[in-house]
């Protein structure tokens, strides 16, 4: 039975703003994560951060994951760090937010493991999934609980595409 779903689509295609949408339509306790790209904290260069959903966090250094274009080995090391404390007691909440998973995370095994784990659970997820993740996440992709959305220009804002998300969520 289908209790997941993941949206993709090109890049700035508005794959968040509309997770963001559903949630607002949705009732419940949210738990998980999003990342964030800003070029607020380090003088110009954009970085991306995670913060936790169930609160109102900050962009701060103590949750950057990565600067965007520099290679760095700490990554793998700060996703299993901070994705998995932002994913800790999620099923106690009625649905999961994972925004964004992408290549990244490839080498953040505990992270990746505790994202496999989650969607063996009953708590839905709501997530976005980048396509450049490549074969990073395919078996989250193909997971049986899974279904995932190709979001385009025409139907981002379609109101029975946003209910019928809801609907497998299963609560409105």
């Amino acid at each position: 039975m289908i209790r997941h779903v993941f949206l993709t689509g090109d890049k700035q295609v508005g794959k968040s703003t509309l997770l963001k949408k559903i949630l607002e339509k949705y009732e419940g306790t949210i738990g998980g994560f999003y990342t964030v790209r800003t070029n607020e904290l380090l003088g110009g260069r954009y970085a991306v951060h995670l913060l936790g959903a169930e609160k109102a966090e900050t962009v701060k250094a103590e949750n950057l994951l990565f600067v965007c274009g520099e290679a760095d080995k700490g990554t793998a090391e700060r996703f299993d760090i901070l994705g998995c404390r932002a994913l800790e007691g999620c099923g106690r909440c009625s649905v999961i937010v994972m925004d964004e998973l992408g290549p990244h995370e490839a080498d953040a095994l505990q992270f990746r493991k505790r994202v496999e784990e989650l969607l063996e659970k009953d708590v839905p997820v709501l997530g976005v999934l980048q396509k450049t993740a490549g074969g990073c996440w395919k078996e989250a992709a193909a997971h049986p609980a899974v279904k995932v959305f190709e979001v385009t220009k025409e139907n981002r804002g379609d109101p029975v595409f946003i209910n019928n998300i809801l609907s497998i969520l299963g609560k409105r």
